[in-house]
C-alpha cells in the first residue's frame, strides 16, 4: 500500500479558495463592526457634550451655545468669553441632519431649542435628540 505523504495540488489550490473565500467575508464584517463602533462612539460623546454644555449652562447662569460645522466634521460649545470645547467627528461619521441654523443653545435654566443631530457611518445612523427642556437622549 502506498502512503501519502501531502497535498495534491488540486487540494492545495481548493483550500487556499476556501481560506480566501472565508477572510474576505470577516473582512467585509470587520469594516462594518468597526464603522458601526465609531458611529456609537460618536454619537455617545456628542451627547455627552449636549449634557455638559446644559450643566454649564446652569452652574454660570449664561447660556451655552452647541455649533456644528458639517463641512469641517466638528462641533465647538461656546459661551459668552468663547470656544470652550472644539470636537471632531472620528473618520467615516459624518453629520447627516443638523437642527436650524446649526446649533443649538442652552439657557441659564438649562432649556434649550429642539434639535436634533444625526450622524451616520455607511448605512447606519444615529441621531442624538434636545428637547425643550434640555433634555438630552440617543436614538
Amino acid at each position: 500500500m502506498h502512503a501519502s505523504r501531502g497535498f495534491t495540488l488540486f487540494e492545495t489550490l481548493v483550500g487556499l479558495a476556501l481560506a480566501t473565500i472565508v477572510v474576505a467575508m470577516g473582512g467585509i464584517r470587520l469594516t462594518e463592526v468597526l464603522a458601526s463602533s465609531r458611529l456609537a462612539a460618536a454619537a455617545r460623546t456628542l451627547a455627552t457634550t449636549l449634557r455638559l454644555a446644559r450643566g454649564r449652562a446652569l452652574a454660570s447662569g449664561a447660556s451655552v451655545e452647541a455649533r456644528f460645522d458639517a463641512p469641517g466634521l466638528d462641533y465647538e460649545l461656546r459661551d459668552g468669553s468663547g470656544t470652550l470645547e472644539v470636537h471632531a467627528l472620528p473618520r467615516g461619521v459624518l453629520f447627516a441632519g443638523l437642527p436650524a441654523r446649526s446649533r443649538i443653545i442652552f439657557g441659564a435654566l438649562g432649556t434649550a431649542e429642539n434639535g436634533t443631530v444625526t450622524l451616520v457611518a455607511g448605512a447606519r445612523s444615529r441621531s442624538v435628540v434636545v428637547n425643550q427642556r434640555g433634555r438630552v437622549r440617543l436614538q
